[in-house]
This record gives structure tokens, sequence and C-alpha cells, in this order.
């Protein structure tokens, strides 16, 4: 056994990042899944196979609702822009087995088909080039509590679950209104989305067995399963969308969740930048972080304030600048402004705190740096990329209100806020003072300065996000929260392929 009395063996950071970077654990997990799912007789080989595809990530993804509630056409618009293929009836059909043919005999009697019937023709459905390469959408299945089972008994776990819902009374105007064309197997309605061409018009036939009585009756069998299923399917990957809205907003709203990532079981190590303009809750939402998470609170003015005062070999750099004036006016030590500092001494000053032990092992939060694309793209080429980016994002006039409001108290260093923090009496208020940079016009030029890299920056963290920062502390703190604990959603589904 290792002595611990030894000094422990370190992971360098670098490893981390790396493994983030390459998404190593996510691989692994998705690996060790498939093996046991799959009970192979030669689990080695099996995995030097799985690493070998050209992409073992792909979409998974189940839609389900009652007829009429728009699956099929929600399933073939989300194909068109990613190209995942669609496995319905039809498509089911084409397999050819023995199992398919049972599911033939039941669609043709109006009778459930057996969830192992089923999970055996989806499995050597989901097993063939093309579902293996451009991921799969099952539409329509399962009907059943007993299929939903069966599905996973043959290893079928969907990474998405689409439940649309919509009144019956809705689905009826819709369902009757329903009309094919026999020559391309189109859907259209006679209300909501009609022929484009008097060609089309003239052909389009009502859909077979299209009576009330028959959409009452698939209805029920719905309502009576519809809970079973939703029981039997994990509770993380499944989302309600209302399907009684327009399709176009149903689409969004479906392609937004297939977008979003499950949470992983990869250890984390958060790596937080927040952006924003003076008096958006930088520093609130930034000690709020580290009091939750352990993260380490890095703020760029207190690093630049510490090395000056310590003295250290980056501070006497810094203290040259300061003390020449190459600062471009006027600046206390104790309040000092990094924007004329050089980039590379700033840099140099940040880099040796977020390379510390701690920083690597608990993560950080980094408010104050970068402020340009040239600063970000230093920070990443340094090695220390972060992996969450959040902009706060407040209005001028709040802002304006927060700051110029301030004030400070000479006697105790107190510090007030004319509208949230009074000061306790009027002999008090009357020997406050104000910062010079708290001022209005001061203010307001921090905002410019802001907003004139804030989209330069915003383009460079393309996986960036925004939060609304005009709110109580605590609510933007759980709106950060919210994203924080959760996977990067994906740009696109594109981006899965």
């Amino acid at each position: 056994t290792m002595d611990e009395t030894k000094r422990p063996l370190k992971i360098p950071p670098e490893f981390t990042m790396y493994a983030e970077k390459n998404e190593l654990f996510s691989l692994y997990e998705r690996m060790i899944q498939e093996v046991i799912v799959s009970q192979p007789g030669d689990p080695l080989e099996h995995m030097i196979n799985f690493l070998h595809r050209e992409n073992d990530d792909v979409p998974q993804i189940v839609i389900v609702g009652p007829p009429a509630s728009g699956k099929g056409s929600i399933a073939r618009m989300v194909s068109k822009e990613s190209g995942i293929h669609i496995i319905d009836t039809a498509d089911l059909l084409t397999v050819d087995s023995e199992q398919a043919k049972q599911v033939k005999q039941c669609l043709s009697g109006e009778d459930d088909i057996p969830g192992d019937v089923l999970g055996a023709v989806v499995k050597d459905r989901i097993s063939k080039k093309d579902c293996s390469d451009q991921g799969w959408m099952l539409v329509g299945y399962p009907k059943t509590r007993d299929q939903a089972l069966a599905l996973q008994r043959h290893g079928i776990f969907a990474k998405h679950v689409v439940f649309l819902e919509a009144p019956d009374m809705v689905l009826v105007e819709r369902y009757m209104g329903k009309r094919i064309d026999p020559e391309t197997g189109d859907i259209y309605h006679l209300t909501f989305e009609p022929p484009e061409t008097p060609d089309v018009t003239r052909r389009i036939k009502p859909i077979d067995n299209q009576t009330e009585k028959h959409l009452r009756k698939l209805l029920l069998h719905y309502h009576r399963n519809i809970e079973g299923i939703r029981a039997a399917v994990s509770k993380g990957t499944t989302k309600i969308i209302n399907a009684d809205q327009p399709k176009t907003d149903v689409h969004a709203q479906v392609s937004h969740f297939l977008c979003q990532q499950a949470r992983s079981v990869a250890p984390q190590c958060p790596r937080v930048i927040l952006e924003g303009p003076r008096g958006s809750g930088k520093a609130t939402q930034a000690a709020l972080l580290a009091a939750k998470y352990g993260l380490v609170n890095v703020s760029v003015v207190e690093l630049i304030k510490q090395a000056i005062a310590d003295n250290s070999k980056v501070g006497n750099m810094m203290s040259t600048y300061i003390d020449k004036k190459m600062m471009g006016r006027k600046t206390n030590k104790h309040l000092v402004d990094i924007g004329p500092l050089p980039d590379n001494i700033v840099l140099k000053c940040l880099i040796e705190r977020l390379s510390k032990l701690d920083c690597a092992t608990k993560g950080w939060v980094l408010r104050g740096y970068p402020r340009s694309r040239h600063q970000a793209e230093a920070l990443s080429e340094a090695g220390y990329a972060p992996n969450r980016v959040y902009f706060l994002e407040c209005p001028t006039d709040t802002i304006v209100e927060r700051l110029s409001l301030r004030r400070t108290d000479p006697v105790t260093g107190g510090q007030y806020h004319l509208i949230y923090n009074p000061p306790p009496s009027l002999e008090m208020k009357r020997r406050l003072k104000t910062h010079h940079k708290d001022a209005e016009s001061a203010v307001d030029e921090d905002v410019l300065s802001y907003d004139s890299q804030v989209e330069e920056l915003a383009d460079y963290y393309a996986t960036s996000q925004n939060v609304n920062a005009d709110q109580d502390p605590h609510t933007v703190f759980e709106s950060i929260e919210s994203l924080l604990v959760k996977p990067l959603p994906k740009q696109s589904l594109k981006a899965t392929l």
C-alpha cells in the first residue's frame, strides 16, 4: 500500500482538461453501457468494434402521442433538418423477419403488437447502417406499457422521449380534416394545411377508416395506456409538449429539447467566467457560486491589488506602469483599473493564480477578465479555457441606478445605497461620499466600453449562455445554477451527427 505520510501523487490539471475536451468519461460510459446491454460473448472484441465506429453518440429518439397530435409531421421536420432516420409502422414492415410478419398480422387485425415482437423488430431495424450512422427516431411506439418494457429488455433505451399532448376535441377536428396524397404519401389538412396546387387538391383522399367513432376508439386506447408508458420511461429523458399550437412552435420546442444532453456521471471541474458590465452583479454571483460549490473566486482586479501589495515580481512590473502614470489618468493603487495595463502582464498575474492546486481541483469562477476577444484567445492558448461562460444582461438604466446611488461613509468605511440600503441616520447621510467612478457619466462610459467588446466575446465563446441579471440576486443565482448543473446543450441536432 502507499505510504500516507509521503507526498500524495497529483494529477496534472492538463489531464482533466484533455479528458473533458475529448469527452473521454462519456465515451467510457457509453461503451460500458453498450457491453452490459448487448452482453457479447467477447466483451473486449465488442469494445474494440465500438471504438471503431464512425459515430457512437447518435440521436436515439421516441415520439409518442395520441392520433392526430402531429407525431409524423414533427418527425419529418426534425428528420429534414438533421437526417435522423424515421422508424414508423411502414418502416418496420420493411424488416425481413418472422417478427415483422407477426407485426403485419397484428396491424391487420387492429391488435396490439406483443412487446417482445416489437422489441425484436425495432432492434433489428436500428442495427442497420442508416440508423447506426445517422441515429433513429421511433414514431408512434410504444403504444402500451408492455411494449415500453419490452423495448428496454431488448436493450433499446432512447436518449429523448417526446410526449405530444392535445385536447380530444382538437384531435377530432384535425383527424376529420386529414387528407392523403395517394401518389406521394404526403399528409394534408383541409383547414390547417391545404394543398398548394390544384392538381394535388384534386387527387387527395380521406385516410382509411376516417370516422369519429374509430378515432374515439383509438383515443380511449391511448388514454388507458399512456400513464403506464410514462411510468416505464426514465423521467430524465422525457418532455411533455403541448401539440395544440402552430406546427412550427411545436417543432421549435421539440428541437430545443432534443439538443439538451442528459446529466453525466463524469467528474466535473467548473471553470466559469462571468461577463457583464460593471454593476451587473458579477461579484455577488461569483461569491454565491464560490460559497455553494466551493469554487475559487478569482477577481483579476483583486489579484492585481494583491500582487502590488505583496511587491511580487509581477506586482512590481504593474506598479511601474501605475507610477509612471501610463494608465492614461490618475489612478489610486487601491482602485486599479486593468484596462490600460499590458495584456501579457495581466495574463501572467492571472495564470499564476489559476495554476495553483486549489483552482485545478475545485474549479474557479473568474470575473473582470477577459474584456476583449484578444484576451479571451490568449487565456485559452495558455491552457485555461473556461467550460462555462455566462453573460449577465442588465439594462443601462438599472446599472446607473445601482451604481450612481452608491455611497461610502468616510468615517466608518461603510457602504450604502440610497434606495436599497439607506444610511440609518440623517447625520450619516449628510457625510456620505460618492466615488468618482460611480458618477452617472462614468457609468455610461463603462457601459459603452463593455458594449463595444461584448459582441466579439460572445462570438468567440460560442457555447456561452445569457442570464437576465435585472432581478433579485438570488433569482439570478438560481438561473446560473440551473445552467451550471446541466451539460451544455448542443448547438443543433446536426452537431450530433
